[in-house]
């Protein structure tokens, strides 16, 4: 009865091994989406440096179909946006952005 998933709050990425078992069990018996929310910056934390440094991570971001990065700041808050609280926040599209090896966005960033 999903339409989606999406792991958010006490960010994720901190709970890695339960995330990615919980998100490889979804997309092998639903095939759904999966959203993740993090504070991490995709560049310079997840891809730049926790991958490389943990193999956990790195197998999560294969069940991952966006990832919306970025700390939530208050004084960056828009009620307009879509699927983010403030504009420092991106929504990436993750297998896209491992394919042409740079960030690139969903529609949803407009």
């Amino acid at each position: 009865g999903l339409s989606n998933v999406t792991f958010s709050g006490g960010d994720p990425l901190y709970q890695v091994e339960a995330f990615t078992e919980r998100a490889r069990k979804i997309k092998e018996r639903t095939g759904k989406n999966i959203w993740c929310y993090t504070g991490f910056d995709f560049e310079k934390d997840v891809s730049g440096r926790m991958m490389k440094e943990w193999q956990e991570t790195k197998e999560l971001m294969k069940y991952v179909d966006v990832l919306v990065d970025g700390k939530f700041q208050e004084e960056k808050k828009d009620i307009k946006l879509r699927f983010r609280g403030s504009s420092n926040q991106r929504i990436i599209d993750v297998p896209k952005s491992f394919e042409q090896n740079t960030v690139v966005m969903t529609e949803f960033m407009n």
